[in-house]
């Protein structure tokens, strides 16, 4: 039993450090999800606009998993659908963690802000770029417009989202701003 004298508080089990560990991760998996949703979202809009749900996977999965041509994929395949959409995900969520990571060194160096940005804008980039040189004819297929489209979408919410949870961040990009 407790005496009087004991603080009915306990102490957080974890260092700041790793308090700002779990943040991070928290962060990371709830931008990674958001924007995976967000891309999936639009695509499910595409292909029902077009009068084939779920098309987008199963030809991304066709490609990515079988070998397959765009031309060769002509109907859906659930389990494609469901391996394609878990590779998405984790694909966001690996893209989620970098970008709370960037995010974190920004709120806690908001001079390195521009060049943060600079880097996304760099890595989205590269990877649209790295698609593109690697399956000319499936972005030809899904359409240029149609992927930069679901990118901008899903950076949009994405930074959305940190400025939401970490409202100081902004603040403190006005402030170093005006201080250069």
């Amino acid at each position: 039993m407790a005496s009087a004298s004991q603080s009915t508080s306990q102490p957080s089990l974890l260092t700041p450090t790793q308090q700002g560990l779990v943040y991070l991760l928290e962060d990371g998996v709830l931008i990674g999800v958001a924007g995976a949703a967000v891309v999936a979202l639009w695509f499910l809009i595409l292909d029902t606009a077009r009068g084939r749900m779920f098309f987008t996977p199963t030809l991304l999965g066709s490609v990515v998993f079988l070998g397959q041509s765009p031309d060769q994929v002509t109907s859906v395949n659930p389990f494609i659908v469901f391996a394609y959409t878990g590779l998405h995900g984790v694909l966001f969520l690996i893209a989620g963690f970098v970008i709370a990571w960037m995010f974190s060194v920004f709120e806690h160096n908001p001079q390195f802000g521009i060049i943060l940005l600079l880097l996304f804008l760099l890595f989205e980039a590269i990877l649209f770029s790295f698609a593109a040189a690697i399956f000319p004819t499936l972005v030809g297929a899904l359409g240029a417009v149609a992927v930069a489209s679901g990118n901008l979408f899903a950076a949009i919410v994405m930074f959305w989202f940190l400025i939401r949870r970490h409202p100081s961040a902004l603040t403190q990009l006005r402030a170093a701003w005006r201080e250069q």
